[in-house]
């Protein structure tokens, strides 16, 4: 699937593209007492790829950012953000799904992805 196919069926909302969304997604977990995990995988560049699902609360900031990768891997937010290697944004109470992927490679390779959750804390 190319990257502008997959920039498409992740954006329009509505859509019968967003029918297909991935229903088979890991949910993410949190070790006690911990902000931060690192989910592991290898994906190509053919279909199915690598979905989680992660769970959040109004207020808060998530980060997404590769820790391990070959320089050619992608994360999309569903209805959110496309085709990153890190971001970080203002979450909402609800429940955020995301897929990785390669841009351009065929072969599977193998990626670590940090992904941490914290409280905004306002200084005074």
């Amino acid at each position: 699937m190319s990257r502008a196919i997959l920039a498409a069926m992740l954006l329009l909302e509505g859509s019968s593209a967003l029918a297909q969304e991935p229903t088979n997604c890991m949910p993410i977990h949190f070790a006690r007492g911990q902000s931060f995990a690192t989910v592991r995988g290898a994906v190509g560049s053919d279909e199915p790829f690598p979905c989680y699902t992660l769970d959040t609360g109004k207020g808060q900031t998530a980060t997404l950012k590769f820790t391990k990768t070959n320089g050619n891997m992608a994360f999309s937010i569903y209805g959110l953000v496309d085709d990153r290697d890190s971001y970080s944004f203002k979450t909402e109470a609800k429940t955020y799904k995301f897929v990785v992927f390669q841009n351009m490679r065929a072969t599977p390779d193998p990626f670590a992805l940090m992904v941490s959750v914290r409280l905004m804390v306002s200084v005074r």
